[in-house]
């Protein structure tokens, strides 16, 4: 049994895969611990030409899987999951690439520490290599997190785990005892499958350093203008509440479950909307503030809405204001107006 196995999802990234691929091999942890599992996801440029030249290099740590039809990243990590050997597994976008000593130093603690996630904090980078955001440090870092009761769950669910599910590591066996695979063939998979995950673990650990680097591509899912795959994420959404009502969870976690709903599906779906989309899908938004009012009719009383931000507090207030399009085009300005402002304050914009 390989110590790791690292899945990586390929679609069209003949520029980027060799600096992905080799911050892998560079990894401190012994080669030959570590089962590399590169999925082409019918890669239309020269992805697959360059993935098989590295698996000829590393033959017995590295594996390419061709798919014939484009599934997207969930369907690639599943099928990566299916392959892997190892007692832990991670994921990587093959667009962004890692520290040395990442996977050695998150398998010797999940080791020592024996818990079922261990993650790391992350830098956000420009193309250029330039640091978009800095990495956030956690309260929680440094120290072993048990989840032993109720109480421990919902606070797991109301702070997550850091980043996405590329800056960790899991027990292989948790994901394969509690059955956590990827909604396939739509974007924003991993919001729905970091969610079931929160309700696998029993204990995880955070180390306070920046191991991942994610970079941002003018041209990438999230930074994509009009397109509306950024709707994917209110279906994943609505297919969580409904898993949760299915596996008896809604009731015993109905304010995080609530709360994270009004964030997830209504505010920061709003942020894009008026950030991503030079002409605002207004229908989206009146069948937004019908589905919050219908799935939780209660949701003002919710007793985390008192932490959120102000921004995100006004954000909310749309749910229940009477819009048309005019009403929408001057919110939107005013959205970006205060970004602008923020991003000019924290230095980034020139």
């Amino acid at each position: 049994m390989k110590k790791i196995s690292v899945i990586i999802p390929c679609y069209n990234v003949e520029k980027e895969i060799d600096r992905c691929i080799q911050s892998l091999v560079d990894q401190t942890i012994l080669l030959s611990q570590m089962e590399l599992i590169f999925v082409d996801d019918a890669s239309e440029d020269a992805t697959m030409e360059k993935l098989s030249k590295w698996e000829e290099q590393y033959p017995e740590s590295i594996l390419v899987i061709h798919c014939e039809e484009n599934g997207k990243q969930g369907t690639a990590r599943n099928i990566g999951m299916q392959y892997a050997t190892g007692e832990y597994i991670g994921f990587v976008d093959s667009d962004d690439y890692v520290e040395p000593e990442m996977y050695q130093k998150m398998c010797r603690i999940a080791d020592q520490e024996q818990v079922d996630v261990v993650g790391c904090l992350y830098v956000r980078e420009a193309e250029n290599g330039s640091v978009v955001m800095d990495a956030q440090e956690r309260e929680d870092a440094g120290r072993s997190i048990r989840i032993n009761s109720e109480e421990d769950r919902k606070r797991l669910m109301t702070v997550g785990l850091p980043g996405g599910v590329w800056s960790a590591i899991y027990r292989r066996e948790i994901l394969m005892d509690h059955q956590l695979w990827f909604p396939e063939k739509i974007r924003y998979e991993d919001n729905y499958w970091g969610a079931f995950l929160l309700h696998a673990i029993s204990g995880y650990y955070i180390i306070n350093k920046p191991f991942y680097h994610y970079v941002v591509h003018d041209s990438s899912t999230i930074m994509q203008k009009d397109s509306m795959h950024h709707l994917d994420r209110l279906v994943i959404e609505l297919m969580k509440v409904e898993e949760y009502e299915r596996r008896g969870l809604l009731e015993k976690y109905h304010d995080e479950i609530e709360m994270g709903f009004l964030q997830l599906y209504f505010i920061n779906t709003i942020r894009i909307l008026f950030v991503r989309f030079r002409e605002i899908p207004y229908d989206i938004i009146y069948t937004m503030q019908d589905n919050v009012k219908e799935l939780f009719p209660d949701y003002q009383k919710n007793p985390y809405l008192e932490k959120l931000p102000q921004l995100q507090r006004e954000l909310l207030k749309m749910v229940e204001i009477p819009l048309d399009k005019e009403k929408i085009d001057i919110l939107a300005q005013g959205y970006r107006k205060v970004l602008r402002d923020w991003q000019k304050e924290n230095g980034m914009l020139g």
